[in-house]
């Protein structure tokens, strides 16, 4: 490429990329600047860790953090696990594939707070068609989002079936682009599908898998909408994750310093997460 080409292309991606820069570097500089500043006047060092101290001593920190990871782990789980099978489970459909296909991924093409506001009615504990349904086999009526015990649960649910669409998606994604060579010759030496399945597929969709769970688990992680809509937070603070107990500390409790201070644990907790997710594809590619 020749050097004026090479110049052409510089100068015609350098707004663009400018002012991407800027709009990401200035809410995370600002986002700095509320957790570390000093906002004692006069005080002679700028910086200080006394939010982020007293962010760290408290108790519903650490609730929202394990409510957060339990929930982030379980519905991660659950719906990689549910999309797994559902794409696994269209390898051996033959008829009415596309079908299918249709079906499973309706769920991604619905907003969040659509979805959260159609579940909320379902769950309602007088007019809901869920306890409606439940009555037929003689379950009592169940708070769904006002019991603490079933509280997370019920907007895991939603989260589940919102998101196996996008697992689902992606994995099936991956069986199509499987050799059928190497697998007929499984089948020739007489391997069952199980086994064709285990030593076979698996293994040529580690990276895949590995990026299905990437996504999935960070989507989980700053879920907000549907956690929202559905619970506030509620019970109490039996579904309150860090995304929305940064919320309150911002817009009801008035403390943005807070709410900084838990946007850069999440921020550090993701890079982590992503890294070693990213170290992990590279040795596969490598190997």
């Amino acid at each position: 490429m020749d050097l004026e080409r090479r110049r052409f292309i510089f100068w015609l991606t350098a707004p663009v990329i400018v002012a991407l820069l800027l709009l990401l570097l200035y809410p995370t500089l600002y986002i700095f600047y509320l957790a570390f500043a000093q906002n004692k006047p006069g005080s002679a060092f700028p910086l200080t860790l006394n939010t982020m101290a007293t962010v760290l001593q408290s108790c519903s920190f650490w609730h929202g953090t394990g409510v957060t990871l339990q929930f982030t782990l379980l519905s991660t789980a659950i719906s990689f696990a549910l999309g797994f099978s559902m794409a696994y489970a269209l390898e051996i459909v033959e008829r009415l594939h596309s079908f299918f296909v249709t079906i499973f991924i309706l769920p991604l093409a619905v907003m969040p707070v659509a979805a959260a506001l159609t579940w909320r009615t379902m769950y309602d504990p007088t007019f809901g068609i869920l306890n409606y349904l439940l009555s037929f086999v003689g379950v009592d009526k169940i708070s769904w989002t006002s019991n603490p015990t079933m509280a997370l649960w019920s907007v895991m649910l939603v989260d589940v079936w919102q998101w196996t669409s996008f697992c689902f998606l992606i994995l099936h994604a991956g069986f199509r682009t499987l050799p059928q060579d190497v697998q007929e010759a499984a089948r020739i030496d007489g391997a069952t599908a199980i086994q064709e399945l285990i030593t076979i597929s698996i293994p040529m969709l580690a990276n895949i898998f590995l990026i299905t769970l990437i996504f999935r688990f960070m989507e989980a992680f700053k879920a907000f909408d549907g956690i929202y809509v559905l619970t506030q937070g509620g019970p109490g603070d039996a579904t309150e994750t860090l995304v929305v107990q940064a919320y309150r500390e911002a817009f009801q409790f008035f403390k943005p310093e807070i709410t900084a201070v838990i946007g850069i644990w999440l921020l550090l907790f993701t890079i982590l997460c992503t890294r070693y997710a990213g170290n992990r594809i590279g040795k596969g590619d490598a190997t």
